[in-house]
């Protein structure tokens, strides 16, 4: 039996991984550098902002949505997608938002933000995504829309939410910050529901360090975004017309041109990971006591953002999950636990209760907490590896397994 790196022996895997993004040389200078110095000479490095336009335009043809506006963060993606979709202007109460309790903090605080109250609901256990059921059970008298998170690049099950969504006259929100070209059936997350918010944040599938977009198939819906993120003007109004009140999170061309050169590379790099995380899903399946990612039938492409995985512990000795992070990190595996407390229950959420007691609920959560006890995350870079790094992984799996299993 081999002996494990963590008690001394020899690691699995030596070399690390991939570093995000991927940069090169010859990137530099093809693509990127010529790019960079259009926006330097131009002078135009912000309004009217023609490298954020053809951005734009080149999302909207690929992912089949009438309009796109980039922005500063995801963040404030998110939030001009609240406004836009709920006419809400961040100074008077908005109604609540449904929120599922797995997932990062802007999911919650971005409608927040918008004075909207927040209810945070149980996820499904497969897809770790809003379970419409739980969704269901907490539509009160004063909810008005939800935040259809793609967990990890997963669609959530937007046939279901549609449905609740049109039979109890809510909004739905699409929070697409870890979901680039992610297909819900063959449709592209951010084209489903009311608006939708990506992220190119520095650890995104596709990122400029920092940046966001706000798509919607709604021109009305668009005016409310666009007005949002640009101190409350429409796109080709006046400069001195503002129309309604907004905010400026306006993208810079920097930014913009960067994504434009990356961009090229997403669908490749997208339908790699999908492939990988298929493959790597076959491999663990196999050796039982890790539960990969389990693919839903409306699922028709994964982003693979994060890939997502349950620990058995009974199947590896009665070792926690802990230790198995701790050995298999020894291996030269990176991984790590993921969100690890109720989204309800961090500390600047039950502050906001506290102070707010009517616009912070949370139902029973009873699947999220089994999830979060028992994940293991690899994340996307990982699986822009080939299928020998995939079979280390496996390796490594296994010779813990028989290690601690006897």
């Amino acid at each position: 039996m081999a002996r494990l790196a963590i008690d001394g022996g020899d690691k699995v895997r030596s070399r690390p991984w991939p570093a995000w993004p991927e940069v090169s040389e010859a990137k530099w200078e093809t693509e990127v550098a010529p790019r960079l110095k259009e926006v330097y000479l131009s002078r135009t490095e912000g309004l009217p902002n023609p490298q954020a336009r053809a951005f734009e335009a080149q999302w909207c043809e690929y992912a089949g949505v009438q309009h796109a506006t980039l922005t500063s963060h995801g963040t404030d993606a998110l939030m001009a997608a609240v406004a836009g979709a709920l006419d809400a202007d961040g100074l008077g109460r908005a109604g609540e938002v449904i929120v599922p309790n797995y997932t990062f903090i802007a999911s919650a605080s971005a409608p927040m933000a918008l004075q909207c109250g927040v209810c945070f609901v149980d996820v499904d256990p497969d897809s770790f995504n809003l379970d419409p059921a739980a969704v269901e059970a907490a539509i009160g008298p004063d909810t008005v829309g939800l935040v259809a998170v793609h967990l990890g690049g997963h669609p959530a099950d937007l046939d279901a939410l549609r449905a609740i969504a049109a039979r109890r006259g809510l909004k739905i929100i699409e929070d697409c910050a870890q979901a680039h070209g992610a297909r819900h059936h063959q449709t592209q997350v951010g084209s489903l529901g009311d608006a939708g918010a990506f992220s190119y944040q520095s650890s995104k599938n596709l990122t400029s360090g920092e940046g966001g977009l706000v798509t919607t198939q709604d021109t009305e819906t668009w005016y409310r975004c666009y007005a949002y993120l640009n101190i409350g003007r429409y796109l080709g109004g006046e400069r001195w017309e503002h129309p309604r009140i907004g905010w400026n999170y306006r993208s810079n061309e920097y930014a913009a041109a960067l994504l434009r050169a990356r961009f090229a590379t997403l669908d490749e790099e997208t339908d790699r990971r999908d492939a990988n995380g298929a493959y790597l899903g076959e491999l663990l399946a196999g050796l039982g006591g890790l539960t990969p990612p389990r693919r839903q039938p409306w699922c028709g492409r994964h982003a693979y953002h994060l890939y997502i995985m349950q620990y058995d512990g009974d199947a590896f000795g009665g070792h926690s999950r802990d230790e198995f992070l701790k050995a298999l990190n020894a291996e030269g595996i990176a991984c790590g636990v993921g969100y690890n407390k109720l989204l309800s229950e961090q500390e600047g959420v039950q502050a906001m209760a506290g102070r707010y007691p009517d616009r912070v609920r949370a139902m029973p959560c009873p699947q999220t907490v089994q999830i979060m006890e028992r994940s293991v995350w690899f994340t996307q870079n990982m699986l822009l590896e080939g299928r020998a790094e995939m079979d280390e992984i496996a390796t490594a799996v296994a010779k813990i397994k028989a290690a601690w299993s006897g």
